[in-house]
């Protein structure tokens, strides 16, 4: 059995380190309140952060926003009881004093699409400094993802990292979605 799934493991293309590994790790659940700064979260060790991986899937072409500019975005954790007695939650952003002075201006940033829709063409679409994971959610804080409209010029999907310009819209208050930020008029760079 092991030399069967070593072969389909081969031709799959997965390292067989990772798969057949019989380590167990132990998880845990943390439940957070209060200020997330993704910019000094420690991952791994004892200096790693998440933006100091986005180096590791994506290049910052010269004169394009950086994501560790976004990234210096706080995240406060909203949670409380609507009208009708439903529990809500959320995230507000506390904007750096750098992604500020971003607002209303035009700027080019390059990232992983990450589809709202089945279309080839895309006019709505979240772009992020990492390769998507799951077709359902794209498992990044809401610092790191933008929010991309291209309705008059929609962006062909790719799995491949794409370049894309547009007005940078902060958003304030997105309770629904958790959206931080808005690229409108976005368009294609080639």
């Amino acid at each position: 059995m092991k030399l069967v799934l070593i072969f389909l493991l081969v031709l799959s293309g997965i390292p067989r380190a990772y798969a057949l590994s019989e380590e167990k790790y132990e998880t845990e659940t943390i439940t957070m309140t209060g200020t997330i700064d993704m910019g000094t979260m420690v991952l791994d060790g004892p200096s790693r952060t998440l933006k100091d991986l986005v180096k590791n899937y994506i290049d910052i072409p010269k004169g394009a926003l950086d994501w560790k500019v976004l990234a210096s975005t706080k995240e406060t954790l909203v949670e409380g009881k609507d009208k009708e007695g439903y529990d809500y939650q959320y995230y507000k952003p506390d904007f750096s004093k750098e992604v500020k002075e971003l607002e209303g201006k035009e700027v080019t940033i390059k990232g992983f699409m990450f589809p709202l829709g089945a279309a080839d063409e895309q006019k709505l679409f979240l772009l992020g400094p990492f390769p998507v994971g799951c077709p359902f959610h794209y498992h990044v804080a809401p610092a790191l993802i933008v929010e991309v409209h291209a309705e008059k010029a929609p962006v062909k999907f790719s799995y491949d990292p794409v370049l894309v310009k547009g007005k940078l819209a902060l958003v304030i208050n997105d309770v629904e979605n958790n959206t931080f930020y808005r690229l409108t008029d976005a368009e294609l760079v080639k």
